[in-house]
């Protein structure tokens, strides 16, 4: 006798409480595992269908802006108010508005350099506190003389700090030559009018008075001979 004769291959046996045998078929269960094997549809509306999220778009190293941009660093910015400040005729006229501190900043960081290369000295912390006292000053005396809103505390110590850029030149100078005489001298008065003027343009160009160019060229010189001090003596 065959024993699959009576009994189907997709059947089973299920045993109630007195242990009576009973057979069943197994396509009762595979629709009972299919209505688990779909996603459950939370909170969704008649005749919506499941959709996959969406993928995450991830950017790569190379999509990141640069460093110096994420810092708000302007190179081309820094080197055009530079070239400003080396122009002794004033014909390259005068950059106004966008003030940043990170050029003063190098630049008195490369003059104290310049002046440990040219002497041993080290005075880092008599430079920049100069620097901060000397645009406190400064903008004090601006204030009083206008009300432009181009000037402020920022504003003041940035043009200070880029007119300073010939007396910079002068530092370099002096690592390679004695500047400790009359020739020196000679070199560091012309950077301070120098600097002085540069300075000068800029400021008056702020509040619109041409007619206190020199006056405002008083205040300037003295604050740029401080600085030449260091490479004299």
């Amino acid at each position: 006798m065959n024993p699959n004769q009576y009994y189907p291959d997709n059947s089973y046996f299920v045993s109630d409480d007195n242990l009576n045998f009973h057979a069943g078929s197994y396509s009762n269960y595979d629709q009972s595992f299919d209505s688990y094997s779909q996603p459950a549809q939370l909170n969704q509306p008649a005749g919506a269908s499941w959709q996959p999220a969406p993928a995450t778009n991830f950017t790569g190293e190379e999509d990141e802006p640069p460093l110096l941009e994420e810092l708000g660093i302007d190179l081309n910015k820094i080197l055009i108010r530079l070239m400003h400040s080396l122009d002794p005729t004033g014909k390259c006229g005068v950059v106004l508005g966008d003030y940043d501190v990170i050029g003063p900043i190098a630049l008195y960081l490369t003059y104290t350099s310049l002046l440990l290369l040219a002497g041993g000295k080290l005075m880092f912390s008599y430079i920049y506190g100069l620097a901060v006292l000397t645009s406190v000053c400064m903008y004090g005396l601006l204030w009083a003389m206008t009300d432009s809103s181009e000037v402020t505390l920022t504003s003041t110590f940035s043009v200070l700090g880029y007119s300073f850029t010939p007396v910079v030149l002068v530092a370099l100078l002096a690592v390679f030559v004695n500047l400790k005489n009359i020739f020196g001298a000679i070199i560091v008065l012309a950077a301070v009018v120098w600097s002085s003027m540069n300075a000068a343009r800029v400021f008056v160009a702020m509040f619109g008075n041409s007619d206190q160019k020199y006056l405002m060229a008083y205040p300037c010189a003295i604050i740029c001979g401080l600085y030449t001090l260091f490479i004299l003596y």
